[in-house]
């Protein structure tokens, strides 16, 4: 997309900043603190926009967990970078990932991760939401084994979930100068499991099939990979990070430790196909992966696979590209090869993601990428054209995965009002917001007057984003704000409160 002068200097006027001859960027003062005068406990990362085509872009939000951030938490945006929804419950040393819209008892629902990070994992379990954000369920691991991980969250057919469990398991590493009574090694396990009655449907565990002389992460590299000494330092030698589930009920298992996507029987468990790692079964012949995420199955015939993922390219470590990507590629099982049929890459130079990321397909087949350790999403339509490109101005901060959906958010609490005027007789400012709604057209603002305690119409507000500011010349010593609708119908009030005269905390 070209912006010409004239079309600078009207994002200019808009609030757009020009960054280049093809792209603009939109810069949302203020958001890191977000400067919510009604809500000073909300506080939210900073989306900079710096690529948007609205002709070609998909509609919907954008779903985020950010971490090692000021708030870590799972947040909803709009495509211009605007707050829709902030999940944080103000803790600062849980994480979150993985938010996103789930299928769940035949209506849309929210779900995510929510737990501790214990070096390369993480100890929790995941929430399920319902549309007014109230709880609909919670999952956690079953048969004894330890709590729920963060890298898998896949609801399969509204009733079952699929996830990633880190086990510690004892295992003879005398080979690695381990005492034999000492060792540990950490076993890379998925389950599925019933989401009502937590009943395990299927559990695999990689230390069952899957070799440690495999791994390409050797014992001891760095804490995060652990020395195999204790169960706390248990040797990652797999690292599974994404589980999928096909119409056959066999499974797809991506391990970043061995740089390899395996398909796995949902029968016995047993290894149907490996693709990448040491011991690859099938040939690839024109591209490579390593260190990988998010593996997907797109679609699936007696003699072809084709599956997505995000190739990282890099762990730090061992380097197979200088730049990560989003990857389709296509298994010929009559000759045990594959290529590649499409790759999705950052702009400008690209990015390269040592961890985490991910790839959405979405029903117009666009593409939508998180670029994991990178703070940036991008959307690129099937040709891989970039129509979309945003980041997270902490430079600190990571976010695991991203995606788009399109979502209504009713929320069951009240829209919230801040009036102030600076003393009776002032003009009053009015701040209101609702976290989560998306169906707010407009707000109508009601107030009182120095002579009067009847509420009247005072003016009324296009939705402004996450908040809507109003001021009116008049002092109005008590207000409430309408949230309304496209259709003109009343989706709610905030309760009536009294305008003050201290000054708005902006934190």
């Amino acid at each position: 997309m070209h912006i010409g002068d004239n079309e600078c200097s009207q994002c200019c006027n808009m609030g757009f900043f020009p960054i280049g001859p093809c792209l603009y960027s939109i810069i949302l003062v203020g958001i890191a603190t977000l400067n919510l005068n009604q809500r000073p406990d909300i506080r939210a990362p900073v989306i900079e926009v710096s690529f948007k085509n609205d002709s070609l872009i998909t509609p919907g939000y954008i779903f985020m967990a950010p971490y090692e951030t000021e708030l870590p938490g799972p947040y909803i945006y709009d495509t211009d970078g605007n707050l829709v929804w902030s999940g944080a419950d103000g803790s600062t040393s849980d994480l979150f990932h993985d938010l996103q819209v789930c299928p769940y008892e035949g209506s849309d629902h929210l779900c995510y991760f929510q737990g501790i990070q214990i070096e390369g994992y993480a100890r929790g379990h995941n929430i399920i939401l319902n549309k007014d954000y109230g709880q609909a369920a919670t999952v956690q691991s079953g048969d004894g084994l330890t709590l729920s991980d963060m890298h898998e969250l896949n609801i399969i057919d509204n009733t079952s979930v699929l996830i990633a469990i880190y086990q510690p398991r004892r295992y003879n590493l005398e080979a690695y100068n381990v005492p034999a009574e000492s060792g540990w090694v950490m076993d890379g396990v998925f389950q599925e499991i019933n989401i009502t009655t937590g009943e395990v449907l299927f559990e695999w565990r990689s230390l069952d099939h899957v070799g440690i002389s495999e791994t390409y992460t050797p014992i001891r590299l760095n804490p995060v990979v652990g020395d195999g000494l204790s169960s706390a330092t248990a040797w990652d030698y797999f690292h599974i990070n994404s589980v999928d589930k096909n119409n056959d009920g066999d499974y797809l298992v991506s391990a970043r430790h061995t740089s390899c996507i395996y398909k796995i029987s949902g029968a016995d468990g047993s290894i149907q196909w490996r693709l990448g790692g040491t011991n690859s079964s099938i040939e690839m012949q024109n591209y490579n992966f390593s260190s990988q995420h998010d593996a997907r199955f797109i679609q699936e015939n007696d003699t072809t696979t084709v599956i997505s993922l995000f190739d990282n390219g890099s762990n730090g470590y061992r380097n197979t590209s200088s730049e990560s990507s989003g990857i389709i590629v296509s298994i010929d099982h009559g000759t045990n090869t594959s290529s590649l049929m499409k790759r999705y890459e950052a702009p400008g130079f690209g990015l390269l993601s040592m961890s985490q990321g991910n790839l959405q397909i979405l029903d117009n087949q666009n593409t939508f990428i998180g670029w994991g350790s990178n703070p940036s999403v991008s959307e690129h339509t099937e040709d891989g054209t970039l129509v979309y490109f945003a980041t997270l101005e902490d430079p600190r901060a990571m976010n695991y995965r991203a995606f788009k959906f399109n979502w209504t958010g009713e929320p069951s609490d009240n829209p919230t009002l801040r009036t102030y005027a600076a003393s009776p007789g002032s003009a009053t400012t009015f701040w209101v917001s609702w976290n989560g709604a998306t169906e707010v057209e407009h707000w109508n603002f009601y107030g009182t007057t120095s002579t009067s305690e009847e509420f009247t119409l005072l003016s009324k507000a296009d939705r402004q984003g996450f908040q809507t500011t109003y001021t009116s010349t008049d002092y109005h010593p008590r207000a409430y704000a309408e949230a309304v609708s496209s259709d003109g119908s009343s989706l709610g009030n905030s309760s009536v409160v009294d305008t003050t005269s201290s000054i708005p905390s902006q934190n």
